[in-house]
């Protein structure tokens, strides 16, 4: 028993930092700019980055589970972020 909650708590970590390897993904894209490379070999790294990043993060859900996903998307939502950012704003 003690040995299958250890597993499951192993498996929801392995979870968790592949969720994590998606958000850096989406974070470190605009750095894409400054590669040596064409515009076009530029924008296909971007597409490739977005569309990996978002397979990273759907594993990342279905290995952690529907309700704890959808939790995290909301959490880190842009818009979300924004409309904090606007209401911090208009409090000062």
């Amino acid at each position: 028993m003690k040995c299958m909650k250890i597993n499951q708590k192993i498996y929801k970590i392995i979870a968790m930092g592949i969720i994590i390897l998606s958000l850096v993904l989406y974070i470190i894209m605009p750095l894409n700019i400054c590669l040596p490379f064409s515009t076009c070999a530029v924008a296909g790294i971007t597409g490739s980055m977005i569309i990996a990043s978002e397979i990273l993060f759907w594993i990342g859900s279905l290995m952690i589970g529907r309700d704890i996903a959808l939790k995290i998307k909301k959490k880190l939502s842009v818009t979300r972020i924004l409309n904090y950012l606007r209401e911090r704003k208009k409090e000062k």
